[in-house]
């Protein structure tokens, strides 16, 4: 009876043992994930040309494929007041630095403080933009266009269930790839500190001619 007892403890033991404190999951890839996933972006009607030139450019050399959906200004708010209230928030969520602190404010943004935080140039992004998509510590937009009217900020929405891929496009955004060759190109401002002196400034320019 002793041993039979013995040995009911010890199998317990070992049950426990096995059964402890899962081991907390890897942090999710810098850029995210290319991995064919269909994502969907929702900006201003304002920033067509800049929101296209991204787009069009990431579309030709990633596996994933964002579509992009233009809303004008006076709309955007109803849209998007729809959109969250039937749980329909497209993957991805731009719009103006007036309306980001509310959008964050309501959690219609999914915490990328993370993804953020392992950018190697995080500290060079636009620091209004950051603000603007901030609440409580954690951060939940970034820098998406600086245009005249102000900066547009983008994040990852709360309805999304690609929030890799989304997350791929917008570390895209933020690279110097993007920055550079598609926008500084345009001839629109960068979103780092670190690139506001490339091959396409002014000053570049003149030294050339």
């Amino acid at each position: 009876m002793l041993r039979r007892t013995l040995v009911a403890v010890a199998a317990v033991v070992v049950l426990a043992g096995c059964s402890g404190s899962p081991k907390s999951a890897p942090p999710p890839p810098v850029d995210g994930a290319d991995s064919g996933g269909r994502l969907v972006l929702w900006t201003r009607s304002q920033l067509e040309v800049q929101a296209t030139l991204l787009v069009d450019a990431y579309n030709a050399t990633h596996a994933n494929q964002v579509e992009l959906a233009l809303v004008n200004g006076a709309d955007v708010n109803v849209r998007i007041d729809g959109a969250a209230q039937a749980g329909a928030l497209p993957d991805l969520l731009a719009g103006g630095l007036a309306d980001v602190p509310g959008w964050t404010g309501r959690g219609l943004y999914q915490d990328i403080t993370g993804r953020v935080a392992r950018l190697s140039f995080a500290a060079q992004l636009d620091q209004p933009s950051i603000q603007a998509g901030t609440r409580d510590g954690a951060k939940h937009a970034v820098p998406f266009v600086l245009a005249k009217d102000g900066g547009d900020g983008i994040g990852i929405s709360r309805d999304s269930k690609k929030a890799d891929q989304a997350w791929n496009f917008i570390a895209w955004v933020l690279s110097d790839e993007a920055q550079v060759q598609v926008l500084a190109r345009n001839g629109d401002e960068v979103a780092r500190a670190d690139l506001k002196t490339n091959e396409f400034t002014p000053t570049e320019k003149g030294a050339r001619s």
